[in-house]
């Protein structure tokens, strides 16, 4: 009988984040690693219980391949590779079905069949102690990594080290003999001489404030581009999206990570995880939507991608971290997709890029213009007044006295330089109610402006402040 089989890791962002901040830099390459490692594992582990496979894709924490073998067989093999990840976070969830003979039929019925599956995870029947697996292996394996070109998957054995990459019998082990890694952001960080690059570090190089932030990408509505698609397509289509995550992403990465800059957590499948300098995150967000976007519209895929910004303190705890920015990236989706979050606001790629600008026009105020940074608090608060214009005006009406009086609480403030600024600043916020009233469409959201007066925050914040901020 010929089935078709699909694998898919569970918990595998509560795996990679499980880590203690400090030193966190030295673990987090090597469990994304690891993630991709399971899959590379279990297609070696099929193909020996079931004979040769049929793979139609491997990577991003997903398996997919066709089999001839009765059903027996396969379910024994399930089970034995299963036993394997019971004491683990991370977890693979495997579905099957006898196959129709059609690749479409197969695709859109599996997926009916993984959903009962991740309901049906097996429970442990065997006694066992858990027993984590040390910070140093983790760290062991990272330095090795960054020093390798690819991978190799070969039999275990008794002499073989306990290790988390050995699997069912088998083992991945990094080889310099090996191509895997060649121009591909898999194995890339930010090194310095000393080794790997730490948090600590790392948030040395943001401008102003010393932050983190953290930047999760996704691809809109995937399963529009694989749904009812003939084979040749899907797989197609599988490689454009792992040419861009991990070979496109690694150029535009690249001289972030050199300068250890921005540490690229993961990248591959349809998603990735940047940790870095706050500003550094911030600017190149909009690089990899456009090089995103010109991609695709080479490639025809009709795909967008929505975003999550967070921004914290070197030391902020990891899992936290990864949950505030798929907190952040569930939120642009919910808003329409093809958007980003960013201080919990979300915004059109257009509109973030406007609040760019302005947030650097505002620093040059600030820096070469001697204005006050309480101008920034001002534009911020003046947000709640604009809000409820905005909410008026959508509803058909405008309050222009109001118009006006926020008009005089912006602009009545500082020298003229700074004032015409504020003018020039609430032009574009009356064009912005203006267009609101008329009901068009691509209105400029009005929280572009207290998203800039932040970001500028960010960027004119003294290092007196942060050590005021710390002491406090």
């Amino acid at each position: 009988m010929r089935y078709f089989i699909k694998i898919d890791l569970s918990g595998i962002q509560s795996f990679i984040f499980d880590v203690p901040s400090k030193g966190a830099a030295k673990q987090l390459k090597a469990r994304s690693v690891y993630v991709q490692a399971i899959t590379e594992i279990a297609q070696k582990f099929f193909e020996e219980k079931l004979g040769s496979l049929e793979v139609v894709y491997n990577g991003g924490g997903n398996l997919f391949f066709y089999a001839d073998t009765s059903e027996e067989v396969l379910k024994e093999a399930i089970q034995k590779f299963q036993e394997d990840f019971q004491q683990e976070n991370i977890f693979p969830i495997i579905a099957y079905l006898a196959s129709e003979g059609n690749f479409t039929t197969d695709m859109q019925h599996i997926a009916k069949e993984a959903n009962k599956a991740k309901l049906q995870k097996p429970l442990a029947i065997q006694a066992y102690v858990y027993r984590p697996f040390k910070e140093d292996i983790w760290k062991d394996f990272t330095e090795e990594l960054i020093k390798s070109r690819g991978f190799v998957i070969r039999q275990a054995t008794q002499k073989d080290s306990p290790s988390p990459f050995s699997k069912a019998g088998f083992y991945f082990q990094t080889s310099s003999d090996a191509s895997q890694f060649e121009e591909k952001i898999l194995n890339k960080l930010p090194v310095k001489k000393q080794g790997i690059t730490d948090f600590d570090e790392i948030v040395q190089q943001s401008t102003g404030d010393q932050k983190l932030a953290a930047l999760k990408i996704d691809v809109d509505n995937l399963g529009l581009l694989f749904r009812n698609k003939k084979r040749e397509k899907y797989e197609q289509n599988s490689q454009y999206l792992s040419q861009f995550f991990e070979e496109e992403m690694y150029q535009i990465l690249k001289l972030y990570i050199e300068e250890a800059s921005i540490y690229p957590v993961f990248a591959g499948g349809d998603d990735c995880f940047l940790i870095g300098a706050w500003d550094k995150v911030l600017e190149v967000a909009c690089a990899i939507q456009k090089e995103f976007h010109e991609f695709q519209t080479e490639k025809k895929l009709n795909l967008s991608i929505s975003a999550g910004v967070v921004i914290v303190p070197a030391n902020f705890p990891m899992v936290r971290l990864a949950e505030e920015a798929e907190h952040a990236l569930e939120l642009a989706k919910n808003h329409g997709k093809n958007k980003i979050t960013l201080f919990g606001e979300v915004l059109t790629w257009q509109d973030y890029q406007k609040a760019k600008e302005i947030a650097k026009e505002l620093k040059k105020l600030i820096e070469e213009h001697n204005a006050s940074r309480a101008v920034l608090h001002r534009i911020k608060s003046s947000e709640i007044g604009f809000t409820r214009l905005q909410e008026q005006a959508q509803t058909g009406k405008l309050n222009f006295p109001k118009v006006h009086r926020l008009k005089y609480y912006l602009r009545n403030f500082g020298d003229n330089q700074v004032r015409e600024c504020m003018e020039k600043l609430f032009k574009e916020y009356e064009d912005a109610l203006l267009q609101t009233f008329m009901k068009k469409e691509k209105a400029l959201n009005p929280m572009v402006f207290p998203v800039a007066a932040r970001w500028a925050e960010l960027f004119t914040k003294s290092t007196k402040e942060q050590e005021e901020s710390i002491n406090s």
